[in-house]
């Protein structure tokens, strides 16, 4: 019965995870479409003056919100690789996504730092995208096997089906009968014969 509720509590903490990721997604959007990536110019704090609060106004709201949500976003992961290994040893694929997520939200966090510290290199942004883009493909892959165990048959046979490649259907097309043919072309024949 414990590993029921283990199980449960994983596969909510991976759900919980997967949204707070394409929200913290969104959020650093909306930080690239107002160029207020250095709207906290240091990291990780806000300003090198060491407050870890900024004024909730401009730049500094827009960027710091990010930075809040990818924070819980990283609390969510941690908690997702250790009801793993609590409780998905027996389901070895769950317990390495599961870790491999936690080696990837701290890479991102990281990697989010050195894109604030080299004010805002191009390289670096486009990577921080992209692993972001990883981590969330791997939540959901996650939440979906996860799932898998409480997805009616019905939908699993679904997807079974629809994976599957079906071969082409033989076309049957009767040659058409070829056109009488005169001097110039095919043969136009009067209404009255």
């Amino acid at each position: 019965m414990g590993s029921v509720r283990g199980h449960d509590l994983f596969r909510i903490a991976v759900l919980f995870a997967a949204v707070l990721c394409y929200a913290t997604i969104l959020l650093g959007g909306n930080v690239m479409a107002n160029n207020d990536g250095l709207g906290c110019p240091h990291w990780p704090t806000c300003y090198p003056n060491g407050n870890l609060l900024p004024a909730f106004q401009g730049p500094a709201a827009v960027e710091w919100s990010h930075r809040v949500f990818a924070f819980f976003l990283s609390i969510s992961v941690l908690a997702v690789a250790l009801l793993g290994v609590a409780y998905e040893r027996g389901r070895r694929v769950l317990l390495r996504l599961g870790l491999a997520s936690l080696s990837l939200v701290v890479s991102e966090a990281l990697l989010g730092g050195l894109v604030v510290e080299s004010d805002l290199r191009a390289v670096l942004i486009l990577a921080h995208l992209g692993l972001a883009t990883v981590l969330f493909g791997l939540l959901l892959i996650l939440v979906l096997l996860s799932n898998l165990r409480e997805m009616p048959r019905r939908w699993i046979e679904w997807a079974r089906q629809a994976s599957e490649e079906v071969p082409p259907a033989p076309t049957s097309v009767e040659p058409a009968a070829p056109a009488p043919f005169g001097r110039g072309g095919p043969i136009e024949r009067s209404p009255e014969a």
